[in-house]
């Protein structure tokens, strides 16, 4: 259930992608059978190890990582949970807890740099696999512009219909906390639970920001911890 990447060589080139460590063709059986050039499958290539798929060494072939497909959910990738759930065997659902238009008012419980007063969407929504609660999610999406927002709709979508911004990066702070009084309820946990919470902004190419996000995650099922694939030089 992996999104495909936009580029057709990457999607060609993982298309023949193998956990099992096999080694992938050469550059040039690669190219001739992408029909693309030696030099584009070459920077394919490039990016799907800064990526983790792959290790090439000079003069050998480029083997897969075989470690790859047993990871769970990687935070250095964008994702929509509904997706990773399914993708890690389990049922996914998406509850909407609330949903409201506001203009936003300063405060100690303020965790986005947006100017007071902007006029944001705000919602919170609980994501479950098989049923148990995993993860609470509360958003903030500035509204620049009159437009039908549904809010069931991932975040990355509601930025774009909202305030015209595709999200091209995001930062993500990550905190281990103890859960408060409010969001454990709603996750059915006590008050005080140890939680990761991730603090994500997401903003455009021209820095424009398409939204904040403030999430917390029980610990997770197999399948769904977090992980993040490093590339190390030697």
């Amino acid at each position: 259930m992996r999104v495909p990447d936009p580029d057709p060589i990457i999607e060609g080139i993982l298309a023949l992608w193998s956990s099992e460590g096999a080694p992938l063709p050469s550059e040039p059986r690669l190219a001739e059978m992408l029909g693309a050039s030696r030099n584009s499958v070459r920077e394919a290539l490039i990016r799907l190890e800064e990526r983790g798929y792959v290790h090439r060494t000079q003069g050998a072939r480029t083997t897969s990582n075989r470690r790859l497909a047993g990871v769970g959910r990687r935070i250095d990738q964008q994702f929509d949970h509904s997706l990773s759930i399914r993708s890690a065997g389990y049922e996914a659902s998406l509850d909407l807890v609330s949903s409201e238009l506001l203009d936003l008012a300063p405060g100690a419980h303020r965790f986005d740099d947006l100017p007071d007063g902007t006029r944001v969407l705000r919602t919170v929504k609980m994501w479950r696999a098989d049923g148990a609660p995993y993860a609470l999610a509360e958003d903030l999406v500035p509204v620049a512009r009159d437009a039908e927002l549904d809010p069931h709709r991932p975040v990355f979508d509601l930025a774009e219909a909202a305030n015209g911004v595709r999200v091209a990066w995001e930062t993500v702070w990550m905190e281990a906390v103890g859960l408060d009084a409010e969001r454990a309820a709603l996750l059915s946990s006590a008050p005080g639970t140890p939680v990761i919470e991730m603090t994500y902004c997401g903003y455009g190419a021209d820095d424009a920001i398409g939204y904040w996000s403030r999430e917390v995650q029980l610990p997770a099922p197999t399948g769904l911890r977090n992980a993040l694939i490093r590339r190390v030089r030697s």
